[in-house]
């Protein structure tokens, strides 16, 4: 009877070399706490990014203003779909050792004794047997290899939320700098309304205007402060985003100090570099490399299924004490391909081998048109732009002619202050033009999934691997 209680000893010192478990709750309130006491210029931030800082600032953080580039960069430490998009990569990167894990053996132990003793014979019969699966060679190989492949796709799914995260920082940033302005020119044009309105209701008092003329200028007094509140609502919303796409509460930019150089001229990129980007982004862009992987994928998934029409072996060395004879037993089972021979999932492994590639097939198909289209778009938006800026410049002219023959007293203050109306009116139509133009180049950058700014196109590659 000594030989169990040995197996069992040492199943006992296997057992020991196991992990343990360890709770790990999430408490709702402290990490409510964590988030409100996030900051830009807090030191922990700027000990984390020391190293990815450009080296012409000699690894200064915080900067005096933040861009696109110092806005990126926080975000890829603080902004919380990454932190999660990080933590599924992990979590296929542990898929790997469970696919490269060989299969345990199974212990079977077997006891029997007789009810009475008999003559010359013990009363014990007991046994170990064991089953070893062969699981080695092509089969093994083929597991991990679909495990490799999904931490494949996790890092190019990695790269897509860094993108994502991205351009809602950029969109984000621009709404907020446009809806600043746009507030500004609010507040002007209720002056400039609150100021006609008056002066119209002093002439409709001195019988030189008809009532229409007073109850138009409210009317337009109205329009403006209408229009001024919905900028204050623009404002607030965009630097919510702005906040919730950096990883920060939205207290935590009050003040903060934005820059977006060049923010005025938006050009389109040579097209010798659109042509080299959308070449690259016809054969590598993150989603097309995806859709690669996921097909490689169906591909291992087909020859898994069939390899898995041949019989598995399995081995069993065993032990047996038999009333008092040792016996030596050696079992082996083969599973037998009578019913089936795994037609059915080898047939469904094709099929979704097959409609992977038709999927490759698409996205670059989606890829291309994304391309054109934004390239269209943006070279309709930019002479649209100089255009509205044309019109604001011949407003702005208007406006200053308008006022020295107020002086001169050609004419009257209602005139002058049309004139000042039309000029405001025509830089809101600037600003519109100038949010189209920043939104087409957004919309090219997507789909080349590349930044058009020279300083973030030079942080954009160690920015999209850093796991």
């Amino acid at each position: 009877m000594r030989h169990p209680f040995f197996c069992l000893a040492a199943c006992a010192v296997l057992l020991g070399g196991c992990a343990t478990y360890r709770p790990a709750p999430v408490d709702p309130a402290a990490t409510r706490a964590q988030w409100q006491a996030r900051r830009l210029d807090d030191p922990t931030l700027a000990a984390r990014l020391r190293p990815w800082l450009p080296a012409g600032d000699h690894g200064q953080w915080p900067p005096a203003s933040y861009g696109r580039a110092e806005l990126l960069l926080a975000a890829l430490v603080l902004n919380p779909d990454l932190a999660e998009a990080r933590a599924h990569l992990a979590e296929a990167s542990a898929a790997v050792d469970t696919a490269g894990a060989r299969a345990n053996p199974t212990l079977g132990l077997a006891l029997e004794r007789y009810t009475q003793a008999q003559a010359d014979s013990a009363p014990w019969l007991w046994g170990l047997s064991t089953d070893f699966l062969l699981d080695g060679g092509l089969r093994r190989r083929l597991r991990v290899q679909r495990a490799d492949q999904d931490v494949r796709g996790a890092r190019l799914d990695y790269a897509e939320k860094v993108w994502s995260v991205r351009r809602a920082v950029r969109d984000a940033l621009a709404q907020t700098l446009l809806a600043r302005r746009q507030q500004d020119l609010a507040a002007r044009t209720v002056a400039a309304a609150g100021a006609l309105e008056q002066a119209a209701r002093q002439r409709v008092a001195l019988g030189e205007d008809a009532p229409q003329v007073a109850l138009q200028a409210a009317q337009t007094l109205a329009q403006a402060r209408s229009d001024q509140a919905a900028a204050a609502q623009r404002a607030a919303n965009a630097q919510a985003q702005l906040a919730r796409a950096i990883g920060v509460p939205a207290a935590a930019l009050e003040g903060l100090p934005l820059r977006w150089d060049g923010f005025d001229r938006p050009a389109a990129p040579p097209p010798a570099r659109l042509d080299t980007l959308a070449d690259h982004a016809l054969l590598a862009r993150a989603d097309l490399e995806r859709a690669l992987v996921d097909y490689a994928g169906r591909e291992t998934e087909l020859h898994q299924q069939v390899h898995a029409q041949y019989p598995q072996l399995s081995l069993g060395p065993g032990y047996t004490y038999d009333h008092g004879i040792r016996k030596l037993t050696f079992n082996a089972s083969l599973s037998l391909p009578v019913f089936n021979q795994n037609q059915g999932p080898v047939a469904e492994a094709r099929a979704r081998r097959e409609a992977a590639a038709a999927h490759v097939r698409a996205v670059q198909a989606d890829i291309g048109s994304a391309i054109d289209g934004a390239r269209a778009r943006l070279a309709a938006a930019l002479p649209a732009l100089d255009a509205a800026r044309a019109g604001k410049q011949a407003a702005e002219r208007g406006r200053k002619q308008a006022e020295r023959a107020f002086k001169l007293g050609a004419i009257d203050r209602t005139a002058m202050l049309d004139a000042r109306l039309a000029e405001l009116a025509a830089d809101q139509s600037r600003l519109a033009a100038l949010d189209a133009s920043w939104g087409a180049e957004g919309a090219l950058e997507d789909a080349l999934r590349t930044p058009l700014d020279p300083a973030e196109a030079a942080l954009w590659p160690a920015a999209g691997d850093r796991p």
